[in-house]
């Protein structure tokens, strides 16, 4: 009898673990993807992935308004983390389901992965700009969280706008550009 509930057991198991990891490798391709092009104006969602040691931080974010865009720069020391920036709607959450409020009518939703907390808390406290910003194109940034080496941030957007990204070296840059 114990034999054959062992067996049941197991086989329950198996099936579970299986079933398990073929939803994580789907999600995780599906989500991780290289898509779009760099340089090129587009609402299309833009990711790369890369193979490379977690030895990335996120050093600052900064917002400028330029001739004819807005633009938006992610600067890392190391170099740069697998990322996906795309449109999304409202409302934003994070993974405790609070809502995440944010200046604008259309929003980017900005994911950021491999970057774990760093033991050195001067790298963990870094500068991002706080509330609603007078640009043309960007309205606000705000970082949705950082939760096991993911961090989130969402554009706040006056209008629906074309987009272009660029990475960028010597710092290490995620540059998003948004036409006004």
């Amino acid at each position: 009898m114990a034999v054959y509930l062992f067996a049941k057991n197991m086989k329950k198991l198996i099936i579970f673990s299986i079933l398990f990891i073929v939803a994580f490798a789907s999600d995780a391709f599906a989500q991780w993807k290289d898509s779009g092009k760099f340089n090129v104006w587009s609402s299309s969602t833009i990711s790369r992935r890369y193979d490379h040691e977690a030895d990335t931080y996120l050093k600052e974010v900064k917002v400028g308004k330029n001739k004819g865009f807005d633009r938006v720069v992610f600067e890392f020391t190391g170099n740069l983390p697998n990322y996906l920036i795309e449109y999304t709607k409202q409302p934003i959450m994070n993974t405790a389901e609070k809502r995440i409020t944010l200046g604008g009518k259309f929003f980017i939703y900005i994911n950021l992965q491999l970057l774990p907390y760093p033991e050195d808390e001067k790298l963990a406290n870094i500068i991002i700009p706080k509330g609603k910003l007078n640009f043309p194109a960007v309205s606000e940034v705000k970082e949705i969280e950082w939760f096991e080496g993911v961090r989130d941030f969402a554009v706040g957007l006056n209008a629906k706008k074309l987009y272009r990204v660029q990475q960028l070296k010597n710092p290490t840059r995620l540059v998003i550009d948004f036409k006004q």
